[in-house]
């Protein structure tokens, strides 16, 4: 049973995200098909080291910057990494970096990577091992990490500013407990099983519903088909 909190919270939660769930379901249902594709393209095809370390990578530069740099700033840490070599602030400061993530990427290309999905591992439980055991990645952006390995299967959102906006009614991002997130994840997951999808496509398809732009994330080596 909720308590007092919770039932208060949940209603935030539905009275804000009503005024746009027709537009969205609407949006969903003219879009899944192609949002299967783009998540198709994404998704790992051997689950290499590179392949690996690219999205974790990803996640640790997309947090609190823009998408675009964040892209840029991974062209230039990808390269890095193939050649085996350490990632200095320098090179990724122009693109909206915080010196930490240097670190927190360099550490992350010398760890034996281990962050695929063990077979008795929840979904919640998997992001929060990448929570505890990579620097860089909050709750938000190692659920995102876990997306990126696994877009056509993750029962997981990145619970970012954009989907805050549409489900909490709020600019900005805000920081959410583990109880909170997971009542807006619930809220997405029960959309991703109305189209037959994933949590995370339809946290996708909501993403970008609210940016009124649609992004294939066509951004990792063999993605551009």
């Amino acid at each position: 049973m909720m308590n007092n909190k919770q039932l208060e919270f949940t209603t935030i939660i539905n009275h804000a995200f009503s005024q746009y769930e027709k537009r969205i379901v609407t949006y969903m249902a003219a879009h899944k098909l192609q949002y299967e594709v783009y998540a198709q393209a994404i998704t790992p095809s051997s689950y290499t080291a590179e392949e690996i370390f690219s999205r974790i990578a990803f996640a640790i530069l997309s947090a609190n910057s823009p998408f675009e740099d964040s892209v840029k700033a991974l062209n230039v840490v990808t390269k890095a990494f193939k050649r085996r070599i350490a990632v200095h602030y320098s090179d990724i400061a122009y693109y909206k970096q915080v010196p930490a993530k240097a670190r927190y990427l360099n550490k992350l290309a010398r760890m034996n990577l281990f962050a695929l999905l063990r077979e008795e591992e929840t979904w919640h439980d998997y992001r929060l091992r990448l929570k505890r055991t990579v620097k860089g990645l909050g709750l938000a952006k190692a659920s995102f990490a876990a997306c990126l390995l696994y877009p056509l299967t993750a029962d997981v959102a990145c619970i970012d500013t954009w989907i805050q906006k549409v489900f909490m009614g709020h600019t900005g991002f805000k920081t959410l407990g583990i109880r909170d997130y997971t009542l807006v994840e619930a809220k997405i997951r029960t959309y991703g099983a109305c189209f037959g999808i994933s949590t995370f496509l339809a946290q996708w398809l909501i993403w970008d519903h609210a940016r009124g732009t649609s992004n294939a994330h066509a951004i990792f080596p063999g993605s551009h088909k």
